[in-house]
Order: structure tokens, then C-alpha cells, then sequence
């Protein structure tokens, strides 16, 4: 069974990629004197760059693109297999939440700093970790109540 094409967080960090790339040609074009300079994107860029990649997290998550050692476990019985795989998202999973704890402090410890250039919190690009980090949480709970297909089951 191959994950559905298109996911939530997929398309969320696809469309974050689209937008990092359009703020990078922008900055090109208003250094090449067509514009004036925008000190602002240079900003903006990271800060889509971050959520973009802790979104992605998920996906990748979803669609089983994370590394994962399989050497040995090949060599096993699948229920062993199964059992295996099931323990190392679950401590990875309660790993995710633990992240989600921190970031929410991050938020919070933030919340009333501002950004540079941008005008607004740093709470909203400290924001990135704890969202990214409980979709992927789900992700990872999802498999291991056996609602969601673990990679490396098709042929057990």
C-alpha cells in the first residue's frame, strides 16, 4: 500500500518551498539595482527555510523516507520485525513530544521578542519546533497503533 500522494504538511511544505524560492529571486533582482534593497528577506527566508523543513518532518515521516537501519531486521522473523520496529517509534514518538515541550517554552520565552526586521514575535519562528514536532508525533502514533502502514511490512 503506497501513502496517498498529497498530505496536509506536504503541501504546506511545498508551498513554503515555492514561497523561500520566490523571496530568494526577489532578494537577486532588488540587489541587482532594479529595486531598491529589502533588508527583510534575507530573514523571512530563514524563518520559511525552518518551518518548511520541521513540516517536512512529518511527511517524510508519512510517507517512511526517514533512515532507517534494516539490515538486521531483515534477517528476522516478521513478528519479531514488527515488535521491533514498534518499540523504536514509540520511544521516538514520546522523543517528539518531549520536543514539543520544549518548543512550546521556546514559544513562550519568546513571545514578546521581536524580530529584527520583520515587525513581529520570534515566537512565530520558535513556533516551527512544537508544531513540526507533534505532526510528527501523530505520524509515529499512528503507526504504532497500527492505523498507519510501518515501512519494511509489505512482504511479512
Amino acid at each position: 500500500m503506497t501513502p496517498s500522494p498529497c498530505s496536509p504538511e506536504g503541501r504546506a511544505s511545498a508551498a513554503l518551498l515555492c514561497l523561500m524560492m520566490l523571496l530568494i529571486l526577489f532578494q537577486i533582482a532588488s540587489r541587482l539595482g532594479f529595486m531598491p534593497g529589502q533588508i527583510w528577506t534575507e530573514e523571512l527566508i530563514r524563518w520559511v527555510w525552518v518551518w518548511m523543513a520541521l513540516l517536512a518532518v512529518g511527511e517524510a515521516e508519512r510517507t517512511h523516507q526517514h533512515l532507517r537501519m534494516e539490515m538486521l531486521p531483515e534477517l528476522w522473523r516478521a513478528p519479531l520485525r514488527r515488535t521491533v520496529y514498534r518499540l523504536i517509534d514509540a520511544g521516538t514518538a514520546l522523543l517528539a513530544l518531549y520536543m514539543v515541550w520544549l518548543g512550546t517554552k521556546g514559544v513562550i520565552r519568546t513571545w514578546h521578542d521581536e524580530s529584527v526586521t520583520l515587525f513581529m514575535s520570534d515566537a512565530v519562528l520558535y513556533a516551527a519546533l512544537p508544531v513540526g514536532a507533534l505532526i510528527w508525533a501523530v505520524r509515529l502514533l499512528l503507526r504504532v497503533t497500527g492505523r498507519a502502514e510501518a515501512p519494511g511490512t509489505e512482504a511479512a
